[in-house]
């Protein structure tokens, strides 16, 4: 029997795609000088090994945390509104982002603004897809009836 403890994992907490430092992990500490684990690959080890094994591997604080909160893809709103209210939801009363997000906030609008004609194409062609999302949903439901 050895005394060797386990390597303890935490999650990467997801951050904002144009965030380009290092981030925190989903308990709060720093990404760098602790073994982190990306969303992905938190993903992927409860899957393999089920809720109980994983949690032998896992900060607890991350993986609750990791399970109440999306990434990026998943819904983005969230992940703003986590960095908006520092993960305390919308009923806080107090706005507790932090003085990076809200600069990035700022460079975000400025950039829109500097590349107005690009962003309005975007947002165009984003609702085209959608568009299409929805006319192949409505041709699918109607092959089934």
């Amino acid at each position: 029997m050895t005394d060797e403890k386990p390597s303890i994992n935490h999650v990467e907490r997801p951050a904002p795609p144009w965030r380009s430092t290092p981030g925190r992990t989903e308990c709060g500490l720093p990404v760098a000088g602790h073994p982190v684990i990306t969303r992905t690959e938190f993903e992927d080890m409860v899957r393999r090994l089920g809720d109980q094994r994983a949690s032998m591997f896992l900060c607890m604080t991350c993986w609750s945390t990791a399970s109440r909160w999306p990434d990026w893809v998943t819904d983005p709103v969230q992940v703003v509104m986590r960095e908006t209210y520092g993960g305390r939801g919308r009923t806080t009363a107090t706005n507790r982002a932090e003085p990076t997000f809200r600069d990035e906030l700022r460079a975000l609008a400025a950039l829109v603004d500097a590349h107005r004609d690009e962003f309005d194409a975007y947002l165009t062609g984003l609702g085209d897809t959608a568009s299409l999302d929805a006319a192949r949903t409505r041709r699918h439901r109607r092959n089934i009836r």
